[in-house]
């Protein structure tokens, strides 16, 4: 229906979910600059998904770098459906991501090493704990991809460097449970 509208208006629709800009975007930019700016000394790294384009970009680029990266799927509990788990949470709170589509397209040849759910409680701790102790202020995705990082350095990935992405700022999340 969108892209009949799209196409009756004449109108520009970025479509994040389809258009291969998305991905393309990442692994000509964001992976190298992981890359460049860690002096090539990532041992992994996780994404909170919602397109995958974020996650199919830099994984490609960073795995064609050093195959030895691992690159781990991030995903609200309840609604894991990269990781093949049935939806029985739709409504997480996690928002800008975690939307229960399994036919995620940038996915179908992204390197995947691993799959780790975050709760909607460590979502929010972990957004508040980087607000407050590291002035990042983050959203809902970017603590999710925190506390995944952060449990993988207290797990196999111990003494590693996780590269992560803050994707989203907190300022459109201030009416939300986020910040209050």
């Amino acid at each position: 229906a969108a892209r009949v509208v799209t196409a009756e208006r004449g109108a520009y629709r970025a479509d994040q979910f389809h258009r291969d800009g998305n991905w393309l975007a990442h692994y000509h930019g964001t992976g190298p600059e992981i890359w460049d700016a860690s002096h090539g000394a990532v041992d992994a790294f996780v994404d909170f998904i919602g397109s995958g384009g974020t996650y199919a970009g830099v994984s490609k680029a960073l795995k064609e770098r050093n195959p030895l990266i691992k690159c781990f799927i991030v995903e609200p509990e309840g609604a894991a459906t990269a990781a093949g788990e049935t939806v029985i949470q739709p409504e997480h709170p996690i928002q800008g991501g975690g939307y229960a589509m399994p036919d995620l397209a940038f996915l179908t040849n992204a390197p995947v090493d691993g799959y780790l759910q975050v709760s909607g409680d460590e979502a929010r701790e972990t957004t508040r704990l980087l607000a407050r102790s590291e002035g990042i202020f983050g959203g809902f995705s970017s603590g999710a991809n925190v506390a995944a990082a952060l449990r993988l350095l207290k797990g196999d990935q111990s003494g590693k460097t996780i590269a992560v992405v803050v994707c989203d700022s907190g300022l459109k999340y201030l009416s939300t449970d986020l910040w209050s």
